[in-house]
Order: structure tokens, then C-alpha cells, then sequence
């Protein structure tokens, strides 16, 4: 059987480098660089905020993760959640996410009520949760204590008496509702003013379908019960032309919710979190990182999950009492029939808190493990033939890459972690702590981070419940 960990024999029917991708769109330019691939020349940092979200420095990044075991005979689930590691959820492919937006009207103020009821969706799983965190401590109720902000937080859940709804932190509520019913969302969103959605389908190699009709539910329901807005955790990369279905799907997803009620798109880089996984963490605690990027030539752009709802927060929380958000028109590719479209209000942020090469990566890992680790390479073209989106993103990374404005993101929004931020305050050296427990975090870093590498470290955060019955048992 194949092992990704070892260099893999010449294979006859390797896919050869195909021809550089098509210019992004709005707002940021792509030009040809050495070896065929691309940087990203940014717009003014102000158009953190614009409409198509460009902005960027100029970047060549590349990766796509392996793992070091041997391929099971279920090999294709265990690389369903890497394409997730670049922030998209299952897709279908889409051609509308190539095109361009230009603004048509003036913006929209979106108010929001400081007692504002909030209802979160898909925020019950590991990255969900942890979002949850980051909005919880930038809306002013950190952990379900009271702030300046009395927002009602609603999680929307199929089964509310289940383990994830009653592992939800203290003051949020958690109200039954299904996307797949539209009678069902119509309770749930009764009264709500604000929908936060971390996601709409679990994480998977092939597009779900049904992704776009929860979509299509959700915003018919969202606009007949008046919600104001909506504030959707999707996938950076709009228009790179790579053809990744996870991305385009969530894009595709954008233009829907925004069709119907004002919408901001969080737009991913590469989830922290993603590290965190059993096909990767185990083998970096044991001193190997395995990840087929150059090691000390391109930098990756990473962004923790956690991140995503602080800026959902910080948004809510703003001191005008709103946001703006604008109109847009989608302008489709001139191969394509042109039709008529309703305006979209979207904002949308191309997000990313650090940019770091694996090598940089690797100093970080040692740092709070307090051991060395080295990156090991693993070639990709294993997966054109175990996940194709996988092999996609992977030449995505390798040629283009994400265009978010780091220092933009900083400025915009403070609490951003750094990856070294990321991997203390998540206790990432903590062996009996694991990604299926969930990540809690800790309110800050500690001032010694090799403090971490110490699993009977405190910390001013409580253990999940699922990581307190792990801890009893070691």
C-alpha cells in the first residue's frame, strides 16, 4: 500500500503542470512570476473593507498536507477535513465565482441593537466552538458573562438535548432548528436580528449538494423574518480560477445570502486548527512536520478559527451601533450569457493573522514544545488521484495563493492571533488535549511560552468537558 510519508515511484499517469491559472478578480492583479507562478499586487489597505475583499502583499505560497500513516481503505475521509484546512466547506463547482464585482449604489447601514438576538449555526464542531470563543470575548461576554452588549445568543441545534448543545458555554441558548426544514428555521429565527454562520455541511471530499439549498433556506427564511444581517464564515480565494469546488461553493453561498439579507463573508486563509488534527499534530509533537511546501521559500497565510468569530464580534460590537455594507453587481466572464442580477449587499474580509514559512513554522513548533522540529516535504500528486480538490488546492497554494492583507487584518481588528499566540494559548504542547475535544482557549499567553510544553500547566480557561474526563483518565 502507498505511503505518503515516503517518496512515492515514478508513476506513469502523474498529472504534469498545467498552464497558469486566470488573472484574480476585483481588486487585485495577477501577474506572472518566476516558474509560472503569480504574486498579488494589493490594492490601498483600505480595501480591507471593499466589496471583492483583494488586498494583498506580495505572496507565493504553496501546501497541501499529508499524512505520515499508511492510507487505510476509508483514505479518501481522511483527507476530507484538508480541504477544509484552506477555510471551504464541501462545494460544487461553480462558475460564477470567477466573476468580478463592481459596486452599484451606496452602502447600507446595517444597525444592530445592543440587545440584539443572535442566532449561531454550525458552531456545535471543533472549529464551530472555537469561533464561538472569539466572538464570545470580542462581543464583551467572554464565556457567556455579561458585557456592554446584552446580545441573546441562540445556537441553532437538531438535537438539543445532545452532547455538543449542552456542552455550549454558560448564556447561550440553544434553540431546535434544522436547515433542511424551512419550518423549522422559521422558529428558530423568529425575533432573531443577527445569524452567525460557521457552516452550513460537514466537511468532505465531494461537493454536498445540499450545502446550496440549506443556503437558499436559510436566506428565504433570514429575509422573511426580517433579520438585518448576516455574517458567514467562507473561503478566501474568490476568483483564483482553480476550479476548487470547497471554495467555490462557499462563494456561490455568499451571493445567495447576500441576494436576500445584508451579508458579510469571513473569508478563511488556512485554519490554525487544521494543525491540530490527528493526520498532523501527532507527528510534529514527535519532532516531524510533514507538509509539501518549500520549506523556507513561501509562506503560508494562516488564520485560527477562533479569529473568525472575533471579527464577527468586533464587528457586532462596533461603536457606530452597525456597519456598513455595500451593494454590489457581479460581472460574469465574457464567455458567459449575460443576464440580469440582482444587486448583492456584501462585504467581504480575506482574513489572515500571520504569514509564516513551514521552516518559520517549525522554530514556532519548537519553541513551545521545546524540542526540535524538522519539515519534511511529501510530494502532492498523490492526491489527483485520492481527492482531486485536495491536488487543486494544493496547486492553488503552490502558484497563487490567498491575498489577504496580514498587517491590514492586525490593524483592522487587534485581537488577531499570531501563530505562536495560537499555539500557546491553545496548549498545543498538551499531549492529553486533542482536536476532537475541542480547543479551549486560555484569555492570553502566558509570559514564559515554554510554560506550554508543561501538560500540568494552568490555565486561566476551563477544560472542555470532553478534555476534563481525558485528563481523568491519564
Amino acid at each position: 500500500m502507498l505511503s505518503l510519508a515516503s517518496p512515492p515511484r515514478p508513476c506513469p499517469l502523474r498529472p504534469q503542470r498545467s498552464r497558469a491559472p486566470q488573472p484574480i478578480a476585483a481588486g487585485a492583479a495577477a501577474t506572472p512570476t518566476n516558474g509560472g507562478a503569480r504574486t498579488c499586487t494589493a490594492p490601498p489597505q483600505s480595501a480591507l473593507l471593499s466589496p471583492a475583499a483583494a488586498g494583498a502583499k506580495q505572496l507565493v505560497l504553496s501546501t497541501a498536507s499529508f499524512s505520515q500513516q499508511r492510507l487505510p481503505r476509508s483514505h479518501s475521509n481522511r483527507f476530507a477535513s484538508m480541504a477544509a484546512a484552506v477555510g471551504a466547506g464541501p462545494s460544487a463547482a461553480g462558475g460564477a465565482a470567477a466573476a468580478a464585482a463592481t459596486a452599484t449604489k451606496d452602502d447600507t447601514f446595517v444597525s444592530i441593537p445592543a440587545d440584539a438576538k443572535v442566532l449561531l449555526i454550525g458552531i456545535t464542531g471543533a472549529t464551530g466552538r472555537s469561533a464561538l470563543q472569539g466572538l464570545l470575548a470580542a462581543a464583551g461576554r467572554p464565556m457567556g458573562r455579561s458585557g456592554p452588549h446584552q446580545y441573546q445568543l441562540l445556537a441553532m441545534s437538531r438535537n438539543t438535548q445532545g452532547a455538543a448543545a449542552r456542552g455550549l458555554p454558560e448564556g447561550v441558548q440553544v434553540v431546535a432548528g434544522d436547515l433542511d426544514s424551512a419550518a423549522s428555521l422559521e422558529a428558530a429565527l423568529r425575533g432573531v436580528d443577527v445569524v452567525y454562520c460557521h457552516a452550513l455541511s460537514k466537511d468532505a471530499v465531494k461537493a454536498d449538494p445540499q450545502e446550496l439549498v440549506r443556503a437558499r433556506n436559510l436566506a428565504a427564511a433570514a429575509k422573511a423574518a426580517g433579520v438585518r444581517l448576516i455574517m458567514y464564515n467562507s473561503s478566501g480565494g474568490r476568483g483564483c480560477g482553480y476550479g476548487i469546488t470547497q471554495m467555490e461553493q462557499k462563494h456561490q453561498v455568499e451571493d445567495i445570502l447576500a441576494a436576500a439579507v445584508p451579508t458579510v463573508a469571513l473569508q478563511a486563509t488556512l485554519f490554525m486548527e487544521e494543525l491540530w488534527k490527528r493526520y498532523t499534530r501527532p507527528g510534529i509533537l514527535k519532532g516531524t512536520f510533514t507538509w509539501s511546501t518549500p520549506s523556507d521559500r513561501r509562506p503560508l497565510q494562516l488564520v485560527a478559527a477562533r479569529d473568525l468569530g472575533l471579527v464577527a464580534g468586533s464587528l457586532l460590537a462596533s461603536p457606530e451601533g452597525g456597519l456598513h455594507v455595500p451593494y454590489i453587481q457581479r460581472v460574469q466572464p465574457p464567455q458567459k450569457p449575460q443576464r440580469a442580477q440582482q444587486p448583492l449587499r456584501l462585504r467581504a474580509l480575506e482574513l489572515a493573522g500571520d504569514e509564516l514559512t513551514p521552516a518559520q513554522m517549525c522554530e514556532e513548533f519548537a519553541k513551545v514544545q521545546g524540542r526540535p522540529v524538522q519539515h519534511r516535504r511529501a510530494p502532492a500528486w498523490p492526491f489527483w488521484f485520492l481527492a482531486r480538490d485536495v491536488w487543486r488546492i494544493a496547486r492553488f497554494l503552490t502558484e497563487r495563493g490567498y491575498c489577504a492583507d496580514v498587517a491590514a487584518c492586525r490593524k483592522q481588528f487587534p485581537g488577531m492571533m499570531t501563530f505562536h499566540d495560537f499555539l500557546v494559548t491553545s496548549r498545543w504542547a498538551d499531549p492529553a488535549l486533542s482536536f476532537e475535544d475541542g480547543i479551549s482557549f486560555t484569555s492570553s499567553p502566558p509570559a514564559d511560552p515554554a510554560a506550554t510544553s508543561n501538560p500540568t500547566a494552568t490555565s486561566s480557561t476551563p477544560l472542555t468537558p470532553q478534555q476534563q474526563q481525558q485528563k481523568q483518565k491519564q
